[in-house]
């Protein structure tokens, strides 16, 4: 893939590719992770191939591939590294490889980089989402690396011994070059490297690319400076300045590293309760939207309520106003006293008044057959021709009402059907007021009986 194109561009397009096994909803993190290791280590290049698990699982992933810098004694030095994304990444911890070169091997025995190259540092071990990153765990990296070197040249005459799992690890075919270089031997100015001392896993006295930076320098594209002929074999005293330094960075590091442990386990505590806090707030809020919800509908159906009663109340404030001066003098007709406003509150009022008046006559007829006035086939009979009349009065009236609740919806929505006008100022009678108070079995008149 071509050098210019920008980290952030081929991240995009690798993870919308759809073949990496990362979540949606955590592949922003993958990408800005990534994007930042490549800000901080231009050195490192992001790539993508497929890893073989140790149970033999193969999976296609995103990892860096590159030199992490190092300092030993004053001086720059990289060392080959390849970082994989696993599949659960970032809440499972990546897998950091140190990859040497020909000319080198890894370290035996070394406290935190196994023989097949896996690092296993505290970082690594404490890996804790979403606190934990790659540019901490680089940085981390480098400086175990200083304390504890896992790279030597290999002695002369050096046979391979290591397991099959140390040798089996493919280097990536298609690449992505960021677009800052990898830092070149120019990183370590114009003089070479002193080579460090001996003793730490390489041969006393072997000649300059043979010691223990030998392939170190060799990767990075530096030649060491080569020792004079006449110098004697035999081992430098040691520093003790420098052997307290190392002492008192590793005290210091051990104390730090034990501090940022219990940072994080305090910090890990409280965005577990201010999760909780959130689902908790988040639950409340919806309540609330809905309780809101809820009594926006019940003042707006109140408000429906107040306009519909402030209407009747005008009506019969204009009602009383015309009829009580008739009272007072006299000249109230009884039948005139309700006049319908239009022919359905006319067909109510007289439906209404057929089945009350048929209600009486009912009840007369029951007294006059508990009087012994007339016989019980009689009573049978007009009871049965009663009630017969008493259907069709309240099969009339049902209709009408129901017409009557249909022009009150067409007069509320903006106007009677045809463009009519609305109902005048005489009260309206709306069939079925009265209408569940009335009947045999809901009779006042039955009930005291």
């Amino acid at each position: 893939m071509s050098r210019l194109v920008p980290p952030a561009q081929w991240i995009e397009r690798a993870l919308k590719a759809g073949d990496l096994p990362y979540a949606s909803e955590v592949q922003w993190i993958v990408r800005q992770h990534l994007l930042d290791l490549t800000a901080e280590f231009p050195s490192l290049t992001l790539k993508r191939d497929m890893y073989t698990h140790v149970n033999g699982k193969q999976a296609q992933l995103l990892l860096a591939d590159g030199t992490l810098p190092m300092y030993y004694s004053g001086t720059k030095y990289n060392i080959p590294v390849r970082v994989w994304l696993p599949e659960g990444y970032p809440r499972v911890a990546p897998l950091a490889y140190v990859v040497p070169t020909p000319e080198m091997v890894i370290k035996p025995h070394h406290s935190f980089v196994e023989p097949s190259g896996q690092v296993h540092s505290s970082y690594l071990r404490n890996w804790t989402a979403p606190r934990s990153n790659l540019v901490d765990m680089s940085h981390d990296m480098s400086i175990q690396f200083g304390q504890e070197v896992p790279l030597y040249s290999k002695p002369p005459n050096w046979s391979a011994s290591l397991p099959p799992a140390a040798q089996t690890y493919p280097r990536p075919q298609s690449t992505f070059q960021a677009h800052n270089p990898i830092h070149g031997p120019g990183q370590h100015g114009g003089t070479p490297p002193p080579r460090p001392p001996s003793g730490s896993g390489g041969s006393s006295g072997g000649s300059g690319a043979e010691g223990i930076w030998g392939g170190a320098l060799a990767a990075a594209g530096i030649s060491p400076a080569q020792p004079p002929a006449a110098q004697s074999p035999a081992q430098p005293a040691p520093d003790l300045q420098e052997a307290f330094r190392g002492a008192a960075v590793a005290a210091l590091t051990e104390r730090l590293r034990a501090s940022l442990e219990l940072a994080n386990e305090g910090g890990a505590a409280e965005l577990d309760r201010l999760f909780a806090e959130q689902a908790t707030l988040t639950q409340r809020e919806q309540e609330v939207a809905s309780g809101v919800a809820a009594l926006q509908a019940e003042r707006h159906a109140l408000e429906q309520c107040v306009l519909e009663l402030a209407g009747k109340s005008a009506a019969l404030k204009r009602w009383l106003a015309e009829n009580e001066a008739k009272k007072v003098d006299g000249e109230v007709d009884a039948d005139a006293a309700v006049v319908p406003a239009d022919v359905l509150s006319r067909q109510a009022l007289e439906a209404q008044a057929g089945d009350l008046a048929i209600e009486d006559a009912l009840y007369a007829v029951e007294k006059a057959l508990q009087a012994g006035a007339i016989a019980p086939d009689v009573y049978i009979k007009q009871v049965r021709g009663l009630c017969g009349r008493q259907l069709l009065v309240r099969a009339l009236g049902a209709k009408v009402a129901a017409r009557q609740h249909q022009l009150r919806r067409a007069f509320a929505a903006g106007g009677g059907p045809d463009g009519g006008p609305a109902p005048g100022p005489s009260v309206q009678l709306p069939q079925g007021d009265s209408w569940a108070n009335t009947g045999i079995l809901a009779n006042p008149l039955a009930v005291q009986r």
